[in-house]
């Protein structure tokens, strides 16, 4: 059996990239094949230029990569396999039995006769970036673990704390923000809540959680749809953080529920803050476009040295309770932790 011709010499210069190359044709069969590849792959270029690369590497015939491949014998847009979804295209060994990550663009080139479109791979080996990458987030997470050993003086303290503002810009960086609001996230304000657990406990200050949630917000969901719905959530999300000091925390902790923290803050200081979050909810309607939206909160509240709790978690659990009985009693108030009795203030 013939095979077509390689067209090797023209596509010679890619043979001293030092990324991989290797051009398609119609069928996913091979015209080009570099050295780069070779190297790679230990599969020499004469017995792989005019199979079909899919003899070679079954797995390209899944729709994921076949259809998307398949799209540059068409003329059409480049497309990537990025190295975190796609990092072994063309798998490729490594010393020890690890295989090197790959990012892949194909591009569409015109064939030479002008009478249609090859698919161009160029494929970069990511291998060291990727473990670089690895290695950066292991040293973050073991600079996270040191720093409580670090907090001993009040001058420690401080430096503490300058370090922690550094990987909290990392970490936000990194989604631990909710999408909607801006606001922490759920999964990052259990992070926060611990910090700040411990060093209250620590230097013997007061803690203060606030769950609050929206009163029957599924009403307008359903009434106004869930666009005014968003934008209710959003303008609640800047009203707390304008009442709030800076050095308090609010999260969206879930739908249409919210959480803060307040640091050196007793439980008489917490209740006052926690109803002028309510009466501003109450009082000032949410207004969008030509719809006008009056909703009120619950609020749940709960104190480190008021009701003792042995975790973080505890301190969340009494706020959430005290929030509960807030619904019970009518909503649109605010409720205070009690062991033997959830009372208002």
């Amino acid at each position: 059996m013939s095979r077509p011709e390689s067209g090797i010499e023209g596509y010679a210069v890619l043979d001293h990239a030092p990324i991989g190359h290797l051009i398609l044709s119609h069928g996913f069969v091979v015209r080009f094949w570099n050295r780069c590849l070779e190297s790679w792959t230990n599969i020499p270029r004469d017995r792989i230029i005019g199979t079909s690369l899919l003899d070679h590497f079954p797995h390209l015939r899944t729709p994921k990569y076949a259809s998307r491949i398949e799209s540059a014998f068409h003329g059409g847009p480049p497309t990537v396999f990025s190295s975190q979804l796609h990092p072994f295209i063309i798998p490729a060994p490594l010393p020890g039995g690890k295989f090197r990550r790959q990012y892949t663009v194909v591009t569409s080139i015109p064939t030479s006769e002008g009478t249609g479109y090859l698919a161009l791979f160029a494929i970069q080996d990511v291998t060291s970036l990727t473990e670089a990458i690895d290695n950066h987030h292991l040293a973050l997470k073991r600079a996270m673990a040191e720093m409580e050993e670090r907090k001993k003086t009040e001058a420690k303290l401080t430096k503490t704390a300058e370090e922690l503002q550094r990987l909290n810009q990392i970490l936000q960086e990194r989604s631990n923000r909710d999408g909607l609001t801006g606001l922490f996230n759920h999964r990052y304000f259990y992070y926060l809540l611990r910090r700040d657990f411990l060093l209250a406990r620590r230097h013997r200050k007061d803690l203060v959680c606030l769950i609050i949630d929206l009163d029957h917000f599924k009403k307008v969901n359903d009434t106004y749809g869930h666009p005014c719905g968003d934008g209710v959530l959003k303008e609640v999300a800047k009203r707390l953080k304008r009442q709030l000091r800076e050095t308090d925390v609010v999260a969206r902790y879930g739908g249409e529920e919210f959480a803060v923290l307040l640091p050196q803050t007793d439980l008489p200081g917490g209740h006052v803050i926690a109803e002028g979050l309510r009466t501003r909810v109450e009082k000032e309607a949410f207004e969008f476009g030509s719809t006008r939206v009056n909703i009120t909160c619950s609020i749940g509240l709960a104190s480190l040295e008021k009701h003792q709790p042995k975790l973080p978690q505890d301190l969340l659990q009494f706020a959430d309770q005290a929030l509960y009985q807030s619904k019970n009693l009518g909503r649109n108030r605010t409720v205070v932790y009690s062991s033997e009795a959830v009372y208002t203030i």
